[in-house]
């Protein structure tokens, strides 16, 4: 009884686990669907602010040749180019002139289209009628729908046979007329599972989530929007910019080890 009672929430715990990583899987398929476009701009930006910034690290070792310079300026070159295209794809908010150029976040010139992307995705992976089945039937709260679903079957079945019912009565007795209406409710309950399935087209086109979701984020605004994705990238923009950082220094030590060879 007692190692029963240690294993039960061990087990909830194991499953806790598992939908966590199975829904952080998820959400990290919805975040590259949503940012390869943006690969491609941070590989580019990787290439002019590196030259850009090269030609400054150029001019530091001409005036002062330290070696230790050379790591050290790499660092810095890959550190900022990262940080700085990492923030060029959400800044600025609002379109912006600058000599002739217009700049906007990339994210924020695309907000119709990444909305699409978005609601595309967390419908059609996540929040699918299938999965909002599941979670209703057999999710913690699915005794609730069960009672609810008893009550509902309970009325209906009342409402169904109420010109009929005292003839009922009076045939099989208030016990065995009462205990065929929860007999109904206990086979629509066991029956419910096996055929929702059909349902899940026509709930699909009624509930419409992909096309409400999409709306309601092309209506946001700029900062709203933003505040809707940006966070998500956030926790992993540290580790995308220190990564340029590092391959910057290594790239300074493999000059250094070239320049005094």
């Amino acid at each position: 009884m007692c190692s029963q009672s240690i294993f039960v929430p061990y087990a909830s715990y194991v499953r806790i686990l598992l939908i966590a990583f199975v829904g952080f899987i998820l959400f990290v398929f919805v975040l590259l669907c949503l940012i390869i476009q943006e690969f491609g701009f941070i590989r580019r930006s990787g290439f002019y602010f590196g030259f850009l910034f090269g030609l400054v690290q150029m001019a530091v070792w001409f005036v002062y040749d330290a070696s230790w310079t050379l790591p050290f300026c790499g660092f810095m070159v890959g550190w900022i180019t990262n940080w700085l295209a990492l923030k060029l794809i959400f800044r600025p908010l609002r379109p912006i002139k600058v000599c002739g150029f217009t700049l906007h976040g990339l994210f924020l010139k695309r907000q119709a289209e990444v909305a699409a992307t978005y609601a595309r995705v967390i419908i059609t992976e996540i929040l699918h009628v299938q999965a909002i089945w599941d979670a209703i039937l057999t999710g913690p709260l699915s005794k609730n729908f069960h009672a609810m679903l008893r009550a509902h079957t309970l009325a209906f079945t009342e409402k169904l046979v109420a010109e009929l019912q005292p003839v009922a009565v009076a045939a099989m007795g208030y016990d065995q007329f009462a205990q065929m209406k929860e007999d109904i409710a206990l086979k629509v309950i066991e029956r419910l599972p096996t055929i929702i399935d059909r349902s899940y087209e026509y709930t699909q086109n009624a509930l419409d989530m992909e096309n409400t979701l999409r709306t309601k984020m092309e209506e946001l605004s700029p900062e709203d929007f933003e505040g809707v994705l940006h966070p998500a990238f956030e926790q992993d923009e540290i580790e995308l910019i220190a990564l340029g950082g590092a391959l910057g220094l290594a790239v300074g030590f493999i000059q250094i080890s070239t320049l005094y060879a």
